[in-house]
């Protein structure tokens, strides 16, 4: 036999073979094949994507909840496939912030406009004890030493005792305060106008400015006594909430820039202006948040990874990039309350519109927000970071992005009646050991994988829902834009961990 037939019986025969192992394979398999193979000719000055896949709203599950017969008292129901749970009807039907979880206990304000604040016991829905605020508006609340730290939207700093709700102390910071506090240590650090009406103590204040002659301020005090630590200039309120890491506090103000500032002393690590979106999350040496971009008519957001030393960005492009007609001026930044929602709110605590003190035309540049309510409850695309994984609900998408190299695992688009483009669909996420738990405007709340971005369950709840959701003992809570606070059973012990939003006390709970 010659040389050539020889070759070419060898070429006949391996073909036979990798057809034949073909066929064995499922679709499926063939799929799978095709997506990496796909993601493997990416070019290698952008993220590598996987397939997107579909999460269809339209095939959630209804829960028709229950509507309580009186204010205050919790009324038990059930879902289609078996779970259970109660819902707890607040006074007043206002937008109400994320609650926060400890020793068996939830913990939160009766809304935006409210002047009271609650401890519901965790399992039952049961009211514990309630106190009256001075000042309307108490923001989410964040638990750490048997000590219970909130602010309202009108002015006041507030910490009471865990158990009985006394109150420890209060200091009024000024009007209004739209972000929420952070506890680190024994330290409370919070935002605020820099025109407190109390006489300033320049002792207080770093020698070095973070943003001279900033129309805000950030306060760290002690937070059992109130004692001030120290005090540092900013260019505006902040978003959301600060956020600590290893003796670093970082935060995102509305104007679109970052900081890091020494916990110790508020001196200045980095400041940057880089029209940021989110508050940050912090994990092994990275800093990751959300940030825009335009081009030509069209506004984008996307991921920035960053170095949480120096604040520079370690990538040319932003990842995971979608477009984000919500950050346009006057689109509202995507926040989970209608137009005429936010004007009836802001009318009801006085305000016809937004005060100078609140430096909004600068919030309504970055993000489109321009209302006072609208900043109290904005949130943005804030990402969550668990095992090596950057995670977040960005407009119709749900994103998965590997820490190390900022490539794309996977991507899932929103869609169905309830998802129109253009809108921000999802708080961000809370966080459990495998899964995601998103909470929706249009009241769904939905598991989403880890993994892999397969949907666990999801509901219509129909209760519009503006803040992230927290998870304990199984169990989901979560406050609707019109007064009530669901507790969902998942039976799942996933559902846990998340006790506040950001997760912790620090907002910054890694997995």
């Amino acid at each position: 036999m010659s040389s050539q037939t020889s070759w070419m019986l060898s070429l006949g025969m391996s073909l036979s073979l990798l057809l034949g192992v073909t066929a064995l394979c499922s679709p499926d398999s063939n799929q799978e094949v095709k997506t990496v193979a796909a993601a493997a000719s990416k070019d290698a000055d952008g993220p590598a994507k996987q397939a997107v896949r579909q999460i269809d709203l339209n095939t959630a599950v209804n829960v028709n909840l229950p509507s309580p017969q009186r204010d205050l008292e919790s009324t038990a129901f059930g879902t289609p496939d078996g779970k259970r749970g109660w819902v707890l009807r607040l006074p007043g039907g206002r937008p109400i912030a994320t609650p926060a979880y400890a020793d068996g206990m939830l913990f939160v304000g009766g809304g935006y406009g409210s002047h009271e604040f609650y401890a519901v016991d965790a399992e039952t829905g049961k009211i514990i004890w309630q106190i009256q605020t001075g000042d309307d508006g108490p923001t989410a609340a964040v638990v750490a030493d048997g000590l219970v730290a909130f602010n309202t939207e009108s002015c006041t700093l507030v910490v009471v005792d865990e158990r009985k709700g006394r109150v420890v102390w209060q200091e009024w910071l000024g009007d209004p305060l739209m972000s929420q506090p952070a506890i680190d240590k024994g330290v409370l650090y919070m935002a605020h106008p820099a025109a407190t009406g109390r006489p300033q103590k320049r002792v207080e204040f770093h020698p070095r400015a973070a943003w001279p002659g900033g129309s805000h301020r950030l306060l760290a005090a002690d937070l059992k006594t109130g004692r001030h630590i120290w005090e540092q200039e900013i260019s505006g309120d902040v978003i959301t909430a600060p956020v600590i890491s290893d003796g670093t506090v970082y935060f995102t103000t509305f104007d679109g820039n970052s900081y890091a500032l020494s916990a110790a002393d508020g001196s200045v690590i980095w400041v940057k202006a880089n029209a940021a979106t989110s508050a940050p999350v912090i994990s092994g040496g990275r800093l990751y948040e959300t940030r825009k971009r335009g081009t030509g008519k069209d506004m984008f957001e996307g991921l920035a990874r960053v170095d949480a030393k120096k604040g520079d960005a370690q990538d040319k492009e932003l990842i995971a990039k979608s477009k984000a007609e919500y950050l346009k001026k006057g689109n509202g930044g995507g926040v989970a309350l209608s137009p005429s929602a936010t004007a009836s709110l802001d009318s009801s605590v006085g305000f016809s519109a937004a005060p100078p003190s609140a430096k909004l035309a600068r919030a309504n540049d970055n993000l489109g927000v321009s209302s006072v309510v609208g900043a109290w409850a904005y949130q943005g695309s804030r990402a969550a970071v668990s095992k090596g994984q950057i995670l977040n609900a960005q407009g119709n998408y749900i994103n998965s992005v590997r820490a190390l190299d900022g490539r794309q695992s996977w991507q899932a688009e929103v869609t169905g009646s309830h998802a129109p483009p253009g809108g921000q669909i999802f708080s961000p996420p809370a966080v459990g050991h495998d899964f995601l738990y998103l909470a929706g405007a249009d009241g769904h709340l939905v598991s989403v994988n880890q993994s892999n971005g397969g949907v666990g369950f999801s509901y219509a709840m129909k209760a519009p829902i503006a803040f992230q959701p927290a998870l304990a003992k199984g169990n989901i809570y979560a406050g609707t834009s019109d007064g009530r606070l669901i507790c969902l059973k998942t039976g799942n012990m996933d559902a846990d961990g998340w006790y506040a939003w950001g997760g912790n006390a620090q907002h910054n709970k890694v997995q």
